[in-house]
C-alpha cells in the first residue's frame, strides 16, 4: 500500500463527498498493493471499479512497518492507480484478522482475483507476501496474521 494525499487526491475526495453525500471528512488513500512486489495493481484496481473485487488482504505487520493507519468498518478509502492518481472510493464494510492458513474460500471468492478459488488466492498472496517479507528481513510462515478487508464501491 503506497500513496499520499496530494492536492489532486484531496480535490477528488472533496468532489466524491459532494457527489455521494459523504459526511465523513477523514479518509485513507493508497494503491491496493506495492508496485515493487506486483505489476498488476491497475488490473486489481479495475476489478474493484467493476465490482468483481469486493475485498483485499494485507499482512498485519504491513500496517506497522509502513506506518499505515488501519482501516475500520465505515471508513472510506480512495484507491489510487499505480501513477498515484485517484481511481475510486471504497467504503470498508468488514475487517477481520486471522492466520493466513485460515482464510476461507468465501473470502477468496470475494477478492475476485484470478479464478476466484482459494487455491489461486493462496498462491498469489503467498508469493506477494514473501516478496514483502524478504524486503523486511522476515521469513514466510502460513500462520502470519492477515487483515481481511471487505468493501463496497461508492457509486
Amino acid at each position: 500500500m503506497i500513496g499520499e494525499k496530494t492536492p489532486e487526491v484531496e480535490a477528488y475526495w472533496a468532489e466524491a463527498r459532494r457527489k455521494f453525500g459523504i459526511e465523513a471528512e477523514e479518509y485513507h488513500c493508497s494503491t491496493f498493493g506495492d508496485p515493487r512486489f506486483a505489476d498488476y495493481g491497475d488490473h486489481v484496481t479495475q476489478l474493484a471499479i467493476d465490482e468483481t473485487k469486493r475485498a483485499t488482504a494485507h499482512l498485519a505487520m504491513d500496517f506497522e512497518i509502513n506506518h499505515v493507519t488501519r482501516r475500520k468498518e465505515g471508513d472510506y478509502w480512495v484507491i489510487l492507480w499505480e501513477d498515484m492518481t485517484p481511481a475510486c472510493v471504497l467504503k470498508i464494510v468488514k475487517v477481520q484478522e486471522r492466520p493466513f492458513r485460515e482464510v476461507d474460500a468465501a473470502f477468496a471468492a470475494r477478492e475476485g482475483e484470478g479464478d476466484g478459488s482459494l487455491e489461486y488466492w493462496s498462491r498469489i498472496h503467498e508469493d506477494y507476501f514473501k516478496l514483502q517479507l524478504s524486503v523486511w528481513g522476515r521469513e514466510w510462515r502460513d500462520d502470519l496474521t492477515v487483515v481481511l478487508e471487505s468493501f463496497d464501491l461508492v457509486k
